[in-house]
């Protein structure tokens, strides 16, 4: 079970799924947001004091791990996870980057408002699977 959540410099969710083999269900779902929530904190700070992009292990919960990618455009992308794969992890948010991207730089896309795109749910699925999976 991995819940990703991207999320604007104003703490704005603009794009938020759950991938694994059992998916969250209500009160499970509500404290995996709350727990993504109280970890943006984190990577706000650790984010300034460090070049990289990926902020691997920012938090823990319970046996998961939350780690966070932050864009260039500020946006902060983090994973609730339990892989214990870093490279996998890495690779993930690299390539969830390049989709980002493309689809930000989308002239009908507004910034800030969810990204409600189909086959852009689909490819990250398929990033999942193949990087985390």
């Amino acid at each position: 079970m991995s819940l990703l959540a991207v999320v604007t410099e104003r703490d704005q969710v603009v794009y938020q799924t759950t991938f694994g083999s059992t998916t969250l269900h209500g009160k499970q779902l509500v404290v995996a947001q709350l727990v993504l929530g109280s970890a943006l904190d984190m990577v706000d700070e650790v984010m300034w004091t460090t070049r990289n992009r990926f902020l691997k292990a920012v938090d823990r919960f319970n046996d998961q791990l939350i780690s966070a990618f932050v864009t260039a455009g500020n946006y902060r992308f983090l994973l609730l996870h339990s892989s214990r794969h870093e490279d996998g992890v890495l690779w993930f948010f690299l390539e969830l980057y390049e989709l980002f991207v493309k689809v930000t730089l989308n002239p009908l896309y507004d910034r800030g408002l969810p990204v409600k795109s189909k086959v852009f749910d689909e490819r990250v699925q398929a990033l999942a699977a193949k990087h985390l999976g």
